[in-house]
């Protein structure tokens, strides 16, 4: 078991005396991942030296050994740039470190022989692919269209440095949604830091005392982000339609939180001059470039051709989901699955097993556990609240963390031994909390779930819920869906936007009632996913919107396209794998 924490520095890059130092250790790091890039490239050269031999087949098309080094150049030559771009965006100040080190890793693994292999011959089964599926649904590109991706290519995306102020609806103890009036009080605190701003109040001295995000600390600066940054969408797009120190109005987000923003620099988009120069020096033909980029332009046109379809006014139901997750080991007669809150000497639970026994941190550690386990013994239905608030597992916090849910764990499992004792105790009982324990991460408040199987525990949330407990807080502290912390609320849903067992089981389930449970585990096709259960809320026809319409872009396609990808014929030829 491991415990993480949450970086919350998301800040500009680092200021401090030995940039000179950074720059040269992230040009280093990316120095070495270009070799790599290069020894892979040579490599595909030396492993495949017939041109014409078949690399695979989809539908009896074949891919040849030309077709294959040509993308696979293509590619070398993208992440190539990848990496010139991280170099350039450290030492222009719009990267940390750590940032530039986790993109720098991110393209590491991709370089990976195997990895890099593999990924290179999907795309080209999928380009074979999706040509035929476009051309049965009428969908074509134009040259322009292609031109326009390929200046796309080339232009390093405008970039805006951005500082945040962020403010929660409250959420009563025990409820998963705030009330109207939570709601409309948050957006009177907005409302009115958005008030002193105008009145001369620095936007830095209102974020220290209004918000709520992590980023108050440093006068709600943010740092660097592009039009594809994670942030809000409708907050993202908000800040790249601001003059520079310009000041958004009050922003609800899909997640019911209000959000101001400013702008304090912008960095325009920037095309490379020297492009196709460096895509001669590389020899790569035009041709090969152009055709790679084709693929992915057509690979959208099909994307907004599904989710122009499944856009249409239909049938949906509004619906909240309970998902427990498929063991992933084989559990022992002591197996039993427990949440946590964990508090760790200065906050760090990387960095616990470094601090002294005898450093004052550790006692403060043990009286925050201590507090907290005081609280649970008279309100436990605050537990979930708290681990997303105050747990140190970063993985824990937040609306679509675990809220410390833990796998299962028995005898043999891996961790650490003072946890897994107190864990494994005889005398255990479900919804037991357990006096603070002391671990290499810190101090745990602990609760007892329940033990094998997740069957016979779905089937008892089954019965409580169809008795009339609240579907919500089930969902709350009892599944492990990111959906979890909001009560399971996957709003509203259409056919075909989930797995068909799925859609099936909601469509046959009657509104305000339990669906069936489902298991998609299918043990014979090495399926891990697990148990299901549904409530469904209301029935309307209408048209995907919002929340909705923003998960059906990220999911339609993939769900439409992994189904056509599975009744292909798709032949890989053995030897287009790299040699030890």
């Amino acid at each position: 078991m491991t415990f993480r924490v949450r970086s919350a520095d998301r800040g500009r890059a680092e200021r401090d005396p030995n940039r000179r130092t950074l720059y040269m250790n992230i040009g280093f790091g990316i120095a070495v991942v270009l070799a790599v890039v290069i020894l892979v490239a040579v490599g595909i050269s030396t492993w495949y030296g017939g041109h014409l031999a078949p690399a695979a087949t989809v539908n009896g098309q074949t891919i040849t050994m030309d077709d294959f080094n040509q993308r696979a150049a293509v590619e070398t030559f993208r992440l190539n740039q990848q990496g010139s771009r991280i170099q350039s965006e450290v030492a222009a100040g719009r990267m940390t470190q750590s940032d530039a080190t986790s993109k720098v890793n991110a393209l590491t693994s991709e370089l990976d022989s195997s990895t890099f292999i593999s990924t290179t011959l999907d795309k080209l089964i999928d380009t074979k692919l999706q040509a035929s599926l476009a051309s049965q649904l009428g969908v074509t590109v134009t040259d322009q269209q292609v031109d326009q991706a390929i200046v796309a290519d080339k232009t390093r995306p405008e970039e805006r440095h951005v500082s945040l102020i962020s403010v929660t609806p409250a959420v009563d103890t025990g409820k998963t949604d705030p009330t109207d009036a939570q709601k409309a009080a948050a957006k009177q605190k907005a409302d009115a830091a958005l008030a002193q701003i105008k009145a001369g109040t620095k936007f830095e001295d209102v974020a220290k005392s209004v918000s709520d995000d992590v980023s108050k600390a440093n006068g709600g600066d943010l740092g660097w982000i592009d039009p594809t940054s994670s942030d809000d969408a409708a907050w993202r797009d908000a800040m790249f339609k601001l003059p520079v120190n310009g000041v958004s109005d009050v922003i609800q987000g899909a997640d019911g939180i209000y959000r101001i923003g400013r702008v304090t620099e912008i960095a325009p988009a920037e095309v490379d001059p020297s492009w196709d120069q460096k895509l001669a020096a590389a020899n790569i033909s035009q041709d090969a470039y152009r055709a790679a980029i084709r693929s992915e332009v057509l690979r959208q046109a099909l994307n907004d051709k599904i989710v122009a379809d499944d856009s249409v006014v239909g049938p949906q139901k509004d619906v909240a989901e309970l998902y427990i997750q498929e063991p992933t080991t084989t559990l022992g007669s002591k197996a039993i699955k427990v949440r946590h809150i964990l508090y760790s000497p200065n906050g760090d639970a990387q960095n616990a097993s470094s601090v002294p026994a005898t450093d004052p941190s550790w006692e403060v550690a043990h009286q925050k556990a201590l507090a907290t386990y005081t609280r649970l013994q008279q309100d436990p239905q605050l537990f979930d609240q708290i681990a997303r608030s105050e747990s140190d597992e970063g993985s824990a916090n937040g609306p679509t963390g675990t809220g410390g849910k833990l796998p299962y764990f028995g005898t043999g499992s891996s961790v650490d031994d003072a946890f897994l004792k107190a864990i494994t105790a005889p005398g255990l009982t479900e919804g037991q909390i357990l006096e603070p324990v002391k671990s290499a991460f810190g101090w745990h408040v602990i609760q007892v779930m329940y033990r094998p199987t997740d069957q016979a525990h779905m089937e008892k949330i089954k019965t409580q819920a169809d008795g009339g407990k609240d579907f919500g807080v089930l969902a709350r502290d009892e599944s492990y869906g990111t959906s979890a912390g909001s009560g399971g609320d996957l709003g509203w849903i259409i056919k075909g936007q989930l797995d068909d067992k799925l859609t099936d089981a909601i469509w046959a389930t009657p509104v305000g009632q339990t669906s069936a449970i489902v298991n998609l585990t299918d043990a014979a096709n090495s399926n891990d996913d697990g148990l299901y259960l549904f409530k469904v809320f209301a029935e309307e026809t209408r048209a995907p919107e919002g929340r909705q319409l923003d998960n059906l872009k990220q999911t339609a396609f993939s769900k439409w396209y992994t189904a056509k990808k599975a009744a292909a014929t798709i032949e890989r030829s053995e030897s287009i794998a790299p040699t030890n």
